[in-house]
């Protein structure tokens, strides 16, 4: 004789639908590419930087927090990248999510010599921007490269560890071919 245990099933039910449910935003977050939605930020000094106001430039964006010694890491490999191929139309925004990071950036650009610009967001921010559930973690540094006509060409979570594992060879070779794609050529866009 079988005997079911319906509030089991039942258990079992909702917890495969939650699975199913949470698989399907980590699907849907990092579709490339796909246009970038507008995110603007203020600097530590009460500047306002936009995406929108670097279009025709390549993008490095970055979410990051201060205090995260991976995070520290990355700011010394983006530097000298930032340095090298600026001229060649890279901008980076790196974007602090850390409580209490305006009070950071100083001291955080002074440790790592980091003269690309740098705002203030939160953990929502980068939710947003990436499209993650509520419900998922994620982890920083969380890199975006947007493209000159502000599509996001390549997304790379913290937990990304093929990418991270030789974080500045694979910037240089994937941002070294967004810099070289002629200006009018145009990116093919996912729709959601």
């Amino acid at each position: 004789m079988i005997v079911l245990d319906m509030p089991r099933l039942a258990r079992s039910k909702f917890m495969l639908l939650t699975l199913c449910f949470l698989f399907a935003g980590l699907l849907r977050a990092g579709d490339v590419p796909r246009p970038a939605p507008p995110l603007a930020v203020k600097t530590p000094t009460g500047e306002m930087i936009s995406l929108q106001s670097m279009r025709g430039k390549v993008v490095l964006l970055e979410f990051f927090q201060t205090t995260c010694p991976h995070c520290q890491h990355t700011a010394g490999i983006i530097e000298p990248i930032y340095r090298d191929w600026r001229s060649r139309g890279l901008e980076v925004l790196a974007v602090a999510v850390n409580p209490g990071a305006v009070h950071l950036i100083d001291d955080f650009r002074r440790r790592f010599a980091a003269t690309y610009p740098i705002g203030v967001g939160d953990p929502t921010m980068v939710r947003t921007f990436a499209d993650i559930s509520a419900v998922q973690s994620f982890f920083v540094p969380y890199v975006f490269l947007i493209d000159r006509k502000g599509v996001i060409r390549a997304e790379h979570g913290g937990m990304d560890q093929a990418f991270w594992s030789n974080q500045e060879a694979n910037l240089r070779g994937e941002l070294d071919a967004l810099l070289k794609e002629p200006i009018g050529k145009p990116a093919h866009v996912s729709k959601r």
